[in-house]
């Protein structure tokens, strides 16, 4: 069938029975509710159990494989709203800001940090090296390869999406969507299950401070479904819907610079070539954020309505990535993905038991898993199991994590240039900056004197908080 804006509905119709499919089957099914898997990845595992790699019952169109780079781009259009401000702050409220994180509050921030970022830079640099200085000499690994796993763990599945879009634009590597979609799976399935294994041994060793011993989480995270008391509102109504829909507005943000992005890239590579369009994308949300500033109508656009809109994109990112990976091109890659995946995992557990205790104190435990579950997989990894350990969030994890989110230097590099820099020959240029960031990093951690005497564990239950 030719592609027309029927197959398009159609792949998202079938698309979204799957998703239905598989949330319902997680809200019924106690095993697979206990491992905390995604609806949209579950749905993504129906689709390649269901398609041509599977029993070869469901097919979609023959541009099925660019849609998660297309949902990509969507996704970091609305990442930039998160990332900066949208209303203009006089410099006195800005200073009040500031003096009110002071002494120890200041230092448990930044030790929290310093700490995410150096295990990030591990994740990525050292199967790297592994990979193109090791793995090589036995299986010649495509241009770009390696950064899929750090892509996948740290990342997750939105971010080799756009990581393997770059490496196909500049190297013509057609199948780096399916080795990003496996490294970036199993990131999720060690983040979830690897997770609750260690908070089961942490209880028994008491590492705990909040939990004495292993409870699973609420029924709303294992059904997914909310009863009427647990339920929160979407977004905040900020324009007058007899004028025009508030979700129509938010979508509005977030499809100007996608839409740019697309009409306009082909003229920016004609002077920057290896530019890839979800960059564009984003850095044209930040020129509109800017013009939102200056008329003052960012205060009308709502940061979670825009949130919602990227989780929504993500689902099916997550969706369309993983239902379309080639089983070939893994099983023909599976030593290296094998191999660098427990590379990866050993490099994030080493620094979770020498490094984590020594920059966060009594809490190390609850704050490191809510890293193991980031760089393992996404943010809602890390929500999921910081839950578990902390259920009433004593341990200001999140809140601590949030405040330097938008300084998160590591990630920006990462995402903005690591798969340009790898996929163009300029392996020892990405390395280098991520050596001195970690450098850095340890160099602050001694500098402001944010390390601590190792607290492994709680002496009695008399100390749980």
């Amino acid at each position: 069938m030719e592609y027309s804006i029927e197959v398009l509905f159609l792949d998202l119709m079938k698309a979204s029975i799957l998703i239905l499919i598989a949330h319902i089957i997680r809200s019924k099914v106690k095993f697979i509710q206990n491992l905390y898997i995604p609806s949209s990845l579950l749905a993504g595992f129906l689709g390649l159990a269901l398609g041509p790699y599977g029993v070869n019952y469901l097919t979609f169109s023959n541009k099925a494989s660019g849609y998660s780079s297309a949902f990509m781009v969507i996704v970091f259009s609305a990442i930039a709203y998160g990332s900066f401000s949208l209303v203009k702050h006089n410099k006195n409220e800005n200073k009040e800001n500031l003096k009110s994180f002071k002494g120890e509050a200041l230092k448990r921030i930044l030790a929290l940090y310093v700490y995410r970022s150096i295990v990030s830079i591990v994740v990525y640099i050292v199967p790297i090296i592994i990979g193109i200085y090791v793995i090589n000499r036995f299986q010649l690994l495509p241009e770009g390869f390696t950064i899929l796993v750090g892509g996948g763990f740290v990342g997750g599945h939105g971010t080799n999406a756009a990581f393997s879009s770059v490496i196909m634009q500049n190297t013509g590597w057609l199948d780096a969507n399916d080795i990003g979609m496996t490294f970036a799976t199993i990131g999720i399935l060690l983040g979830l299950i690897g997770g609750i294994i260690q908070i089961k041994i942490a209880t028994n060793r008491k590492y705990t401070y909040f939990i004495n011993k292993f409870e699973s989480l609420p029924q709303q995270y294992k059904t997914g479904f909310l009863e009427e008391n647990e339920r929160i509102p979407l977004a905040e109504t900020t324009v007058s819907s007899i004028a025009l829909d508030p979700l129509a507005w938010n979508f509005i943000m977030v499809m100007i610079p996608t839409g740019l992005a697309y009409a306009t890239i082909g003229h920016v590579r004609k002077i920057f070539e290896t530019v890839p369009t979800y960059l564009w994308a984003f850095l044209i949300a930040i020129l509109l954020i800017q013009i939102l500033k200056i008329t003052n109508l960012g205060k009308y656009v709502d940061k979670n309505c825009i949130q919602r809109i990227s989780s929504t994109a993500t689902e099916y990112l997550v969706f369309f990535g993983v239902a379309g990976i080639k089983i070939s091109i893994v099983i023909e890659f599976a030593m290296p993905i094998i191999i660098l995946s427990i590379v990866a995992l050993i490099s994030l557990l080493i620094f979770m038991y020498t490094l984590a205790p020594r920059l966060n104190n009594y809490y190390w435990f609850e704050r490191s898993i809510f890293v193991y579950g980031y760089c393992t997989g996404v943010y809602a990894i890390g929500l999921t199991l910081l839950r578990i350990v902390d259920p009433n969030s004593k341990s200001k994890t999140l809140e601590d994590a949030a405040l330097t989110s938008p300084i998160d230097f590591v990630e920006y590099y990462t995402l903005l240039l690591g798969p340009v820099l790898m996929s163009t020959g300029k392996v020892n240029t990405f390395l280098g900056v991520m050596i001195i960031m970690l450098t850095v990093s340890f160099i602050v951690a001694f500098v402001l004197k944010l390390w601590n005497t190792p607290h492994l564990e709680r002496k009695t239950d008399s100390e749980l908080c």
